[in-house]
Formats: C-alpha cells, structure tokens, sequence
C-alpha cells in the first residue's frame, strides 16, 4: 500500500506505514498525525476513563476535521501548482 498524500499532492509513490483512523488511507511517515485521545467507557459508577490516552493515527484532513480547522485537500494543491506551471495559451481568434 501507498501514501494516499504523497500520490495525490506530488505524485510520487512513498510506501505506507499506518493506516487513518478517520478515512482510511495509507500513511507514510511524513504525512500522519499520532494523538493522544483519552478513552471514555460508560461504566456505572465507577471510573469512565482510561489511565492512560490511546494511540490513534489521523492523516493531515481527518486531524484537522477533528480539530475544526479546515484544509486544501492535496488533489487540489497538486493542480493549482499543475495550472501556475503550465504554459499561456493565446486565445484563438
């Protein structure tokens, strides 16, 4: 399996080392995000959370979805700078 981000944003294929938790995709290391979310159980009276956080890997969209900020997503830089980079047509008259 490949990274999803590196094949859309540069086109390249980088080997993937994790998969999202969010939308499942692979991973490489440049691209994923490891939190920390404390685990919270429904349990009666007792203690509802988890001594310890959770691992959970996100890619850069789903991190910041989850953090309420929103992203370009990486198709889309790949073609603004395809665009920036293409030679001017003149218009045909």
């Amino acid at each position: 399996m490949n990274c999803y981000d590196c094949h859309a944003s540069e086109g390249t294929a980088t080997a993937a080392v994790a998969v999202c938790h969010g939308c499942n995709s692979g991973l490489c290391p440049g691209h994923l995000r490891v939190t920390r979310p404390v685990v919270h159980r429904v349990n009666g009276t007792g203690v509802s959370h988890s001594p310890a956080p959770a691992r959970q890997v996100l890619c850069a969209t789903c991190h910041a979805a989850a953090q309420g900020i929103s992203l370009t997503a990486p198709s889309a830089e790949r073609a603004e700078r395809a665009e920036r980079t293409a030679p001017r047509r003149s218009p045909v008259t």
